[in-house]
């Protein structure tokens, strides 16, 4: 399992999205997983839910320029929004908390666009830093409990 876990960020790496037309210089390839809380949570039936990362406290790996200065270290990430539909598919929108360590110093970051996901995963739509995401949950099993809590896995290109 630790050698499926460790190769994840190299697979993640290869398989990011090209840069859009005309896109500035800086372009950095990421890779982050993290753990949400969801309330009320998601079931079968259409609602409205809240979902946090609890804070910018997640790993986020970079690599490549941002801002025209090398990525020089592990960043940390955090997200909060708000999802409307069930476990199989909805959307919704989210706010992005970063910071990459680089050359010239801590990068931060704020960026809120929305998203859409279906069954198991989903894709980011932003051209600031589009992506695309798996979850599996973690609390709950949607049918005989709503689930409350996720885990994600995301690659995104960070154009900059």
């Amino acid at each position: 399992m630790r050698r499926v876990l460790l190769l994840l960020p190299i697979v993640a790496l290869a398989v990011l999205p090209a840069p859009p037309a005309g896109a500035a210089g800086s372009v950095a390839h990421c890779f982050h997983t993290w753990t949400d809380t969801i309330t009320p949570g998601v079931s079968t039936t259409p609602a409205r839910s809240r979902f946090t990362s609890n804070g910018e406290t997640w790993d986020l790996l970079c690599q490549g320029t941002v801002r025209g200065h090398e990525v020089t270290g592990w960043g940390t990430f955090g997200e909060e929004g708000v999802i409307e539909g069930t476990c199989t598919a909805g959307q919704g929108k989210v706010n992005f908390s970063f910071t990459i360590p680089t050359t010239a110093g801590l990068q931060k970051f704020r960026l809120t666009f929305p998203l859409v996901y279906g069954p198991g995963g989903g894709v980011s739509q932003t051209t600031d830093f589009p992506g695309f995401f798996a979850f599996f949950p973690t609390d709950g099993d949607c049918t005989n409990q709503p689930v409350t809590e996720f885990k994600v896995i995301r690659n995104a290109t960070l154009f900059t």
